[in-house]
């Protein structure tokens, strides 16, 4: 199994692809409903991303991440401590 430092590496990498392909808000104005649709699942891979990389740090530190509908906040709370 890979190590934390890798599992990080290797969603950094996912996350500067997605990033690549997000649309410059210079270019936002022009897109059409669908575009932006596409232009706003980009921005929640990215986010998935990031929440991701706090999430294997909480499990490399051994701390519980619950299963409950506010686990997003909770991951964010614990990663501020």
């Amino acid at each position: 199994m890979a190590d934390l430092a890798e599992k990080i590496r290797a969603e950094l990498e996912n996350i500067d692809e997605v990033i690549e392909e997000i649309p410059s808000h210079f270019d936002l104005p022009k897109l059409s409903n669908l575009e932006l649709a596409g232009a706003a699942a980009l921005l929640h891979n990215f986010y998935n991303g990031i929440e991701n990389i706090f999430e294997q740090i909480i499990i490399s530190k051994n701390i519980p991440l619950t299963e409950s509908r506010t686990w997003h906040r909770e991951l964010l709370e614990k990663s501020s401590d």
